[in-house]
């Protein structure tokens, strides 16, 4: 099979624009996965809640999936492909409890003061 080209591999990872405007807080919000796939090795890497609230992540919650996407390497030795495939999961750790906008909200709120990240750092 032969290998795609650049362009076949732009378009995989064409993210729709509702998608591709959804910040990393906004998945943590609503308890969405984020999962990258290599164009180039297919190794796949799974952004979750830990991670969302990690020390790597934390300054990046602001950020769209468009610009993770774009800034987002392969991590497999000597692939270090770019523009992986994203794909959002339903995550296991929705709050179920909060039914109104408001309680959700301060349920996220709450996570992120835990976590020591500003809500205001963040576009909340």
């Amino acid at each position: 099979m032969p290998e795609p080209s650049e362009s076949d591999r732009r378009k995989a990872a064409q993210l729709p624009a509702a998608v591709a405007d959804t910040r990393l807080v906004d998945c943590l919000a609503q308890g969405l996965d984020v999962r990258f796939q290599c164009q180039y090795c297919g190794m796949e890497r799974t952004w979750a809640r830990q991670d969302f609230l990690g020390r790597r992540l934390r300054r990046r919650l602001a950020w769209t999936l468009a610009r993770s996407q774009a800034s987002v390497f392969c991590p497999q030795r000597g692939c270090g492909g770019h523009r992986p495939i994203v794909r959002l999961m339903k995550g296991g750790y929705r709050d179920d409890h909060a039914e109104t906008p408001e309680a959700q909200r301060a349920h996220v709120v709450t996570m992120l003061l835990d976590a020591g990240v500003l809500p205001e750092e963040v576009g909340l």
